[in-house]
């Protein structure tokens, strides 16, 4: 007595096997991609709520922070033209918030700190404005006032504005290259705390409307990508990749709700 049993030939195999390989093919990139935007909210929730943190507890031990009598970072041009800062101001606030940081080093001068490379929401290559060999004068942002938490988080502050007010950003860790709105991110310290770029109804800082646009034409590609701190943090998601046309912070804020 024989009795037949069902198989597959070679042939059925080989194109399941192919239908396999195409469907994961389309779906691996996406599903990584939208790993990696979560895990990027999550990062940058918690460097905002460290920064938050440190920021209460330096001004309930140095007092409110315009009067500390800080001073407004570009103080003229040499003979040259160039640009002349004084950068007392950020690495005061940065070595007094430190203290209150899991710090695991702080830059140095003529030596490199961060070496990835500079981009805009739209993918174009920016100017690092953290030189390591220019004269410190010329230098909108000193290496001093920068630094990494243990995380891996890079924190730098920028040029002070006036004597109340400051920029600061982040790289969040694992970052090989800083690209605005993807992975660094822009907050403005002042008397009020730590704020994030791009809130609702912002006029001194980077909208979301204008500077959060994959898609944007702006004048200064320095802060295209500026404006969407808040949007990740408030809104828990970097949609704004996907369907920004759909976005607002008066309409949709997810592309689900947008559907």
């Amino acid at each position: 007595m024989y009795s037949k049993k069902a198989a597959f030939t070679l042939a059925e195999v080989l194109i399941t096997l192919a239908i396999i390989g195409i469907v994961a093919a389309m779906t691996i990139p996406t599903l990584i991609s939208s790993y990696k935007e979560k895990q990027a909210v999550s990062q940058l929730a918690k460097a905002y709520s460290n920064l938050s943190n440190a920021y209460q507890m330096m001004t309930v031990e140095y007092g409110p922070i315009n009067t500390w009598g800080l001073k407004k970072a570009h103080v003229g041009t040499d003979e040259d033209g160039k640009n002349i800062y004084n950068h007392d101001s950020p690495k005061l606030v940065a070595t007094r918030l430190k203290k209150y940081l899991k710090v695991a080093r702080t830059c140095e001068l003529d030596k490199i700190c961060f070496y990835g490379k500079y981009y805009d929401l739209a993918g174009v290559q920016l100017t690092s404005t953290i030189a390591t060999s220019d004269n410190l004068a010329n230098r909108e942002i000193p290496p001093e006032a920068s630094f990494y938490l243990n995380d891996g988080t890079f924190v730098s502050f920028g040029a002070w504005n006036d004597g109340s007010n400051g920029d600061i950003y982040v790289v969040l860790p694992g970052s090989k290259d800083a690209i605005l709105g993807k992975n660094r991110f822009y907050f403005n310290m002042n008397e009020k705390g730590v704020i994030p770029f791009g809130m609702k109804d912002s006029t001194h800082y980077a909208s979301f409307e204008t500077y959060c646009d994959p898609d944007g034409s702006v004048s200064n590609r320095a802060m295209l990508g500026q404006g969407c701190t808040a949007w990740v943090i408030y809104n828990k998601n970097m949609d704004y990749l996907h369907c920004r046309d759909k976005l607002s912070w008066d309409g949709a804020h997810s592309c689900k709700e947008a559907e």
